[in-house]
């Protein structure tokens, strides 16, 4: 939840991120004037106080390092030179790309950030940090715990009584025979489940779910039995003292931060597999904070790498030369006798831009990208003939491409995993979608809209124009649409009717009885709605296409 948060202030964030660095280059070049850098830790303070609301607690720390180390360079304890900079300034990208990490992916890394901290605490000369120190599990989670009915204090005291006196047999056995500790681990396991099944979901549901889970691991011998589990252990029976004293008040009590933390921090340690250490580890994302090394440096490229901001500028530029692409292959399409030179120049362009996003790390659409390019260049010189289907495989390709630049653009260098698991990108999985969609759905109709005339003049008069012979073409445009879009049945479904109109009112121009004309106008407008489905219209699109389908058959039949 606190990293959903992060989307309510992370537009100001970015904007003092951007502020501070400038900032700090306004210092670089001219180091004499230390305004620049004081407006810096006050800019950093802001966003320590946002990230810290947010508890988001290893980006907080990493702010206040920075702060740390600049307020240590201002007072001219440090070296003002090329060195310090770079550690500031890496300091400050990392940081930015860190938290489009936390918004995108809503999954924390602190040890990828543990040599930048590091290499800022030697700037200020302290000692480096060890990766215990960097785990901060969010103990607001809520754990799956049973629903149970209150029972009265009496009962409740005098339960927990016995469980408590269970509960110390079970620990004492274990200090005793610490090598052989199986038969009191049981005990505690019991005692801890059969809490949980009177207590349910309280605060301290968590320690006794957590310690389960524990038990479990030392007894698949997932974990080393040490003092600092002993102690804890020892802790949890002063827990649950209130509840013999006070009852159901008892269940109150709040555990102590540092117990819950420590169980936590044994849990993720563990190495068993058991059903509830696993979920324990799951829901509390301890593997966030202990992932394998292959994991941490792939997270450290991430943060080093270019920024959203700067990628957006790339993709902008990547984006007019699609539209480029469009524009000529849709003089191509239009023309009446095209010629297939004038697809000449967009060879060299798609080299380029192939180029282009190998360097971004696309590589699986810079590979799509050539297969495009030779296609065009087969055209363009008559080794391929420039049929639809063809130009549609291009258009598609072309979408693919699009679309995982515009995901790209926002999401930045932390979605290119995704993007290279497949090169099929659909177009519905870009941000402007419905925007973009919306337009596209629109003209679609304008298209269906001003095939109705034509064949309503036809019906009227049994006289052929020129805009009856137009209707297959812009009927074909519509299809063109579904296929791009993976609508497969649609398309089908307007192939059929366009071949009937083909058929029927251009090559025998007979026309149909009025039960026939009655389905082809259901027909177009089933199709029609079913546009609107495609642009997010709530409507159930199967159901649409099953009246469609219905009515196609008494136009075919």
């Amino acid at each position: 939840m606190k990293h959903s948060a992060l989307t309510w202030v992370k537009g100001t964030i970015d904007d003092s991120l951007k502020q501070t660095r400038q900032g700090l280059e306004q210092f670089v070049e001219k180091p004499s004037d230390t305004a620049p850098l004081q407006q810096c830790v006050v800019w950093l303070h802001e966003i320590y106080g946002g990230l810290n609301m947010l508890e988001l607690q290893t980006a907080a720390m990493l702010v206040d390092e920075i702060g740390l180390a600049i307020k240590v360079l201002l007072a001219g304890k440090i070296q003002s030179n090329e060195s310090t900079y770079d550690v500031l300034m890496r300091a400050l990208v990392q940081l930015s790309n860190y938290l489009d990490h936390l918004w995108i992916i809503q999954r924390d890394m602190p040890l990828a950030l543990l040599p930048l901290l590091n290499g800022l605490r030697a700037l200020r000369g302290q000692p480096q940090l060890v990766a215990n120190s960097l785990f901060m599990p969010d103990l607001s989670i809520a754990i799956p715990a049973p629903k149970v009915a209150k029972m009265p204090d009496d009962k409740l005291k005098e339960y927990v009584q016995r469980m408590r006196a269970a509960y110390q047999k079970g620990l004492t056995s274990v200090l005793k025979d610490p090598k052989q500790p199986e038969e009191g681990l049981k005990l505690l396991l019991t005692v801890m489940q059969r809490l949980q099944q009177v207590t349910g979901n309280v605060p301290l549901g968590k320690v006794w779910w957590i310690t389960e889970g524990v038990v479990e691991a030392l007894l698949q011998k997932g974990l080393e039995l040490n003092n600092t589990l002993l102690n804890l252990f020892k802790q949890i029976d002063g827990l649950l003292k209130p509840l013999v004293e006070h009852g159901n008040a008892g269940l109150r009590v709040v555990p102590p931060k540092a117990m819950l933390t420590n169980l936590l921090y044994m849990a993720a340690h563990a190495r068993s597999k058991g059903k509830v250490i696993t979920e324990v580890k799951t829901i509390f994302k301890l593997s966030d904070f202990f992932p394998s090394e292959a994991t941490v440096a792939t997270a450290r490229l991430l943060f080093s790498g270019p920024d959203i901001e700067l990628m957006k500028i790339v993709v902008t530029l990547l984006k007019d030369d699609f539209a480029r692409i469009e524009e000529t292959l849709d003089i191509f399409n239009r023309a009446e006798n095209p010629s297939v030179t004038e697809l000449s120049p967009l060879v060299g362009l798609l080299g380029d831009m192939a180029n282009t996003l190998a360097i971004l790390g696309l590589t699986v659409q810079a590979k799509l990208m050539l297969q495009q390019r030779k296609l065009i260049l087969d055209i363009s010189e008559n080794r391929r003939p420039p049929k639809l289907e063809t130009l549609l495989e291009i258009a598609s390709a072309f979408l693919k491409i699009s679309g995982a630049l515009d995901i790209l653009g926002v999401q930045g260098v932390h979605a290119r995993q995704r993007l290279q698991e497949s090169a099929d990108t659909q177009f519905w999985d870009t941000p402007q979608f419905g925007v973009v969609m919306g337009v596209v759905v629109e003209e679609a109709k304008q298209e269906l809209a001003q095939v109705i005339q034509p064949l309503v003049t036809f019906i009227n008069t049994n006289t052929q124009d020129d805009s009856l012979l137009e209707v297959p073409g812009r009927l074909k445009q519509v299809e063109g649409l579904f296929l791009i879009t993976s609508h497969q049945r649609a398309a089908k479904l307007l192939a059929l009717s366009i071949r009937y109109i083909e058929k029927i009112f251009i090559k025998e121009a007979t026309v149909p009885p009025l039960d026939k004309q009655k389905a082809m106008a259901d027909v177009l407008i089933s199709l029609e709605f079913y546009l609107d489905t495609i642009a997010g219209n709530p409507m159930d699109a199967e159901d649409i296409l099953d009246v469609t389908e219905k009515r196609l058959k008494i136009l075919l039949s």
